[in-house]
């Protein structure tokens, strides 16, 4: 098992990821908008977007691209350090 995760640790990564990508598909949705969906990735964009959560103003008179990156890429760097983690981790593994 050299270089290869574990199948569980790849399953984590694929659930986290999906999430991500529901929720970011929900912020494009015209009905729904960034508001409900924005908040639990800014949730799940955490230690990354505590600063904008404790002072929420600082989000006030961004320019709209702006915000999706300060409210939505958190939570995608999020899935790709998950990512690298894992992949990371299966190398440090001893073989056998």
């Amino acid at each position: 098992m050299t270089g290869r995760p574990p199948r569980p640790a790849l399953r984590w990564v694929a659930v986290h990821a999906a999430v991500i990508g529901v929720l970011l598909g929900l912020v494009a949705l015209p009905g729904v908008g960034p508001t409900p969906a924005g908040v639990p990735l800014l949730g799940l964009g955490l230690p990354w977007t505590l600063l904008l959560l404790v002072d929420a103003g600082r989000l006030y008179g961004l320019p709209a691209a702006a915000w999706y990156l300060a409210t939505l890429g958190p939570a995608v760097v999020n899935v790709l350090l998950h990512a690298a983690a894992v992949r990371w981790s299966s190398r440090r593994r001893p073989a056998g």
